[in-house]
């Protein structure tokens, strides 16, 4: 006998009777029932596990997978001034973070350093125990460090957010069961539905795996339960879609940049250490945060810091700028919320001026066409803004449905019109004098491609400042859900055809 987690296939199993009544009848016996859908641990043998009809995914609780963290280096300032301003702006975010929460994934959090002197820092779940009580402690200053940068007083992103530590390792680089990082995903999933699910709530995971089909299948059940995945690329100057949770579309994957704005090689540039070869590339990473010589909290000194380098700081940082933007529009989903923080990073910050190392083109096997450009951007205090709502994606619809929503013009906003290069799609329309746009995919969906993401952008003057935002209309297919739009292509329509833009799901070159 021996102890397997198995995910079974809901297209065999009508529901979680058939599916449990399949497990037990092939002689297998259910030990614990996680939140994932039709998901189970369970004591059986190879035989038995084999005459289980209908499973997805299955692995023995005890198997391990190699985990790689890595510590990067930051500056708030990054996210606060335009690209080569000299960092001139002190970082003075229009959001803080408040209500928002942020499950850490790590090796613990020492809530003793004066980093977090006001911080929310609850304890929710550790693998671990000392004495017969969860063991909460940091032993490698990792997760410590991760905290500080998300809701860290001093160097924290968003410092009234709220993280939730969950321990799922006791090492930055080793092996951890299988088992362990399910009951940790676990124990997010079932926090999280229990506490206001309507609400999104982000998962960050500074770390990676090699590809492990049944951690990906769970992390994207994880994102249809209206929960953002915020990971690392990693370290590994290979190609991201090789590693979990990172190689997922559905996820957020964060990449490092160095002082000059490029994505390289660690070891080839003299700005990048720690013994790390490079940032995994691909089309799956999202966004880009800075990774050299980021402050951090010092686990083993609780009023000392440290620096960092790598993609887990960015990760974190992404994590924190995350509980801004929910700050920011409460009632959009995990969908909403990741395309605004890629959005607003592309098009209105400096995602223009990042640049990739060839020797990590190369290397990695990217097709240097489809990585997307986009850098950590927080809504400052001093920014004008068109609109309330951000760039990205303002509504999802069905299709064969309608729907409407107000972007929130500022009412000082005049001259707002829609860019004649980036009209709306004529399935919907948009108010230049209200800021509603209406979709009504009953008609006009001649050359649409559903699910499909699709472009138009706005431009106006306030103050005597012109500002542009670029806004995107999802349609997904009937019976389907918002989060089939994480992987569907985009699309800008130039007034006949519809142009591709970015394709999520191509192959590797």
């Amino acid at each position: 006998m021996a102890v397997y987690i198995v995910a079974l296939d809901s297209g065999t199993h009508a529901d979680a009777t058939a599916a449990q009544n399949a497990i037990t009848g092939a002689g297998a016996t259910i030990t614990e029932t996680y939140s994932f859908n039709l998901t189970y641990k369970i004591d059986c043998t190879a035989d038995q596990l084999a005459a289980i009809a209908g499973v997805s995914h299955s692995s023995l609780e005890s198997a391990t997978e190699t985990i790689t963290v890595n510590y990067s280096t930051d500056h708030l300032k990054h996210m606060a001034n335009p690209y080569n301003n000299s960092l001139a702006r002190a970082y003075s975010p229009q959001y803080d973070g408040t209500g928002s929460h942020i499950y850490l994934l790590d090796t613990g959090i020492n809530a003793t350093h004066t980093e977090f002197s006001s911080a929310n820092i609850i304890n929710l779940h550790s693998n671990f125990q000392t004495d017969g009580n969860p063991d909460y402690t940091d032993a490698t200053g990792h997760g410590t460090a991760m905290a500080s940068l998300i809701n860290g007083g001093n160097v924290g992103v968003s410092p009234s957010a709220s993280v939730y530590n969950i321990k799922f390792s006791n090492t930055n680089s080793g092996s951890v069961s299988v088992g362990d990082i399910l009951t940790s995903m676990n124990v997010a999933l079932s926090h999280h539905n229990t506490n206001t699910p309507s609400t999104v709530k982000a998962v960050c995971m500074p770390w990676t795996t090699a590809k492990n089909s049944l951690i990906d299948a769970k992390l994207q059940e994880l994102e249809s339960h209206n929960m953002i995945v915020i990971c690392s690329a990693g370290n590994n100057a290979a190609d991201v879609d090789s590693y979990s949770p990172a190689g997922l579309d559905q996820v957020m994957t964060v990449g490092a940049y160095n002082n000059s704005y490029q994505v390289g090689a660690f070891g080839a540039d003299a700005t990048w250490s720690g013994g790390s070869t490079g940032c995994n590339l691909g089309e799956e990473v999202d966004i880009y945060a800075l990774g050299t010589n980021v402050s951090i909290a010092d686990s083993s000194n609780v009023s000392n810091y440290n620096t960092a380098y790598g993609t887990s700081a960015p990760t974190a940082i992404v994590a924190g700028l995350s509980a801004q933007y929910v700050q920011q529009s409460p009632t959009a989903t995990a969908t909403q919320i990741k395309s605004f923080i890629v959005a607003e990073g592309s098009h209105r910050h400096r995602g223009a001026n990042i640049t990739f190392d060839a020797n990590l083109i190369t290397a990695t096997g990217a097709n240097a066409s489809l990585l997307k450009k986009s850098i950590a951007w927080s809504p400052q205090t001093t920014a004008i803004e068109l609109a309330s709502s951000p760039s990205g994606t303002i509504i999802t619809v069905e299709q064969g449905q309608t729907g409407s929503v107000n972007v929130g013009l500022n009412s000082d906003a005049a001259n707002v019109t829609v860019l004649g290069f980036s009209p709306v799609p004529p399935f919907a329309t948009f108010n230049t004098s209200t800021g509603v746009c209406a979709v009504d995919t009953t008609s006009n969906m001649t050359g649409v491609t559903v699910p499909g993401k699709y472009h138009f952008a706005i431009r106006g003057d306030v103050s005597g400042v012109t500002r542009v935002e670029e806004y995107t209309v999802g349609v997904y297919a009937v019976g389907g859900s918002e989060t089939d739009l994480d992987a569907a292509p985009e699309y800008y329509y130039d007034g006949t055809n519809f142009d591709q833009v970015v394709n999520f799901t191509s192959g590797k070159e």
